[in-house]
């Protein structure tokens, strides 16, 4: 098989690339670039991707990560993981997926397992890298605090934490009040802001202030600036949604 074909063969069904939205590789090869740049990724570092879908992500860190890092997701699409172990652990053995049916009002209505009690299956401090994209966009606040506290549970002194947010901050509030966002946050619950109250998990926005003192709460320290996103019509940005870099504190 040529590189040409092994690459066809690593872009997934028109029907599961469409469960996860946006262009698959297209998002995958923009995000590679924000791990490392912006994250600091290296190739033998062991990472965990939290909410894998169908693979957007690890499919392109299959030709960065060498034979001595690992890389392991889960994720509640089941077709999804199942495509990936399949399609990737075949042609890599240090890449691992693993299906969670976590119960999601948008994603996964039928699943078992409440994500504000879900803990992660892996030991302490066995990841250099977690990243989640475009999870807590989709999580309420008491499911947001509970990943939160398995993040650091999992991560090793030091590792680093890459998430993309929608933050709602002075800037944010000024383009969602003058009708220029792409997403309408105006229906409140508890402390964040929702698109569309009947189905919540759609799409969830927080108040920058309150995701810096919950992730200093639990041991995650914000590296420099967030890195903010299109999502409310800013003429200057990074990505489509907001990227918050963390790192373990030290003595946790």
């Amino acid at each position: 098989m040529s590189e040409l074909e092994k690459k066809i063969a690593l872009i997934p069904p028109p029907e599961l690339v469409q469960y996860v939205g946006g262009d698959f590789q297209k998002v995958g090869k923009e995000f590679i670039k924000h791990f490392i740049q912006i994250g600091s990724l290296k190739s033998n570092e062991t990472v965990l991707d939290v909410g894998c879908g169908v693979g957007r992500m690890a499919v392109p860190l299959m030709n960065y990560l060498g034979d001595d890092g690992a890389y392991y997701g889960f994720d509640l699409f089941k077709d999804g993981i199942t495509w990936c172990k399949n399609n990737i652990s075949t042609a890599r053995s240090n890449f691992h997926f693993e299906h969670v049916d976590i119960y999601n009002q948008f994603y996964n209505p039928e699943g078992k397992e409440d994500a504000s009690q879900y803990k992660f299956p892996y030991e302490d401090d066995s990841f250099d890298f977690i990243f989640l994209t475009s999870v807590f966009t989709h999580l309420l606040p008491k499911e947001l605090e509970h990943y939160v506290s398995e993040i650091v549970r999992v991560l090793k002194k030091d590792g680093s934490c890459f998430i993309t947010f929608f933050l709602i901050n002075p800037e944010s509030s000024y383009y969602l009040n003058s009708g220029l966002s792409t997403l309408g946050f105006y229906h409140q619950i508890e402390n964040c802001y929702v698109v569309n109250k009947d189905i919540p998990n759609f799409a969830v926005a927080y108040p920058e202030e309150d995701i810096r003192t919950l992730l200093n709460k639990h041991g995650l320290e914000v590296i420099n600036q967030p890195h903010y996103g299109l999502w409310c019509g800013r003429n200057e940005y990074t990505s489509y949604q907001d990227i918050v870099l963390t790192k373990k504190a030290s003595e946790r």
